[in-house]
């Protein structure tokens, strides 16, 4: 069966464009010509656009992020690698706001934002291989190793090991302090590669 003529709306597409105004047949036949040229030029300025967002949701070594109630802000967390594809012994791990609920901007933590809410602390280390305790009480510990030739963070999920994709934190603002109503882990399983989902009570 042969797939049908898909007809392009050119002039919704770029309502500036407006042919049949023309009363010259020489401008109306140029006009006819620039439109396909005029609306893929739009189509690669809306590209260029989902790129450059894509780029600021993401990052080469992103380890995981925090999603938030609140709004569409996430905290993320990234392996600082060397060019020789190691962890420094100073800061192995990254952490900043992506506030993605405003122009994508990339922030710094406040220090009672660390301290208290998304900061962490490495317990163990050996080699390039982390162990990061965690300021939200998300029940256990994270950890942080070299994969082919990136980082990723592990944790255990359902009482399986899994790669850390995203965690959840469900709070409410009632009070003086927002208290953490529950936290939801994301990520996949080591074994079968399988989504492994847990919600956690602190």
């Amino acid at each position: 069966m042969t797939a049908p003529k898909v007809r392009m709306p050119w002039r919704l597409a770029i309502p500036n464009l407006n042919v049949t105004d023309c009363e010259c047949p020489e401008t109306r036949e140029k006009a006819i010509t620039m439109r396909p040229v005029r609306f893929v030029l739009y189509l690669l300025i809306l590209a260029m656009g989902a790129v450059a967002h894509a780029d600021q949701a993401t990052t080469p070594h992103r380890l995981f992020h925090i999603e938030r109630n609140k709004n569409a802000n996430i905290v993320v967390y990234d392996a600082q690698v060397m060019p020789g594809g190691t962890l420094p012994d100073k800061d192995p791990v990254v952490v900043y706001w992506l506030k993605l609920a405003d122009d994508g901007e990339r922030k710094k933590l406040k220090g009672i934002e660390k301290k208290l809410a998304y900061g962490f602390k490495v317990k163990s280390r050996e080699g390039d291989r982390l162990e990061l305790k965690m300021a939200a009480d998300v029940g256990r510990n994270v950890f942080v190793e070299a994969v082919a030739d990136s980082f990723r963070a592990f944790i255990t999920i359902d009482e399986q090991m899994a790669q850390l994709e995203r965690i959840f934190i469900f709070a409410s603002e009632s009070g003086l302090l927002p208290k953490v109503e529950y936290i939801e882990l994301f990520g996949t399983s080591v074994e079968t590669g399988e989504d492994l989902y847990e919600k956690y009570l602190p």
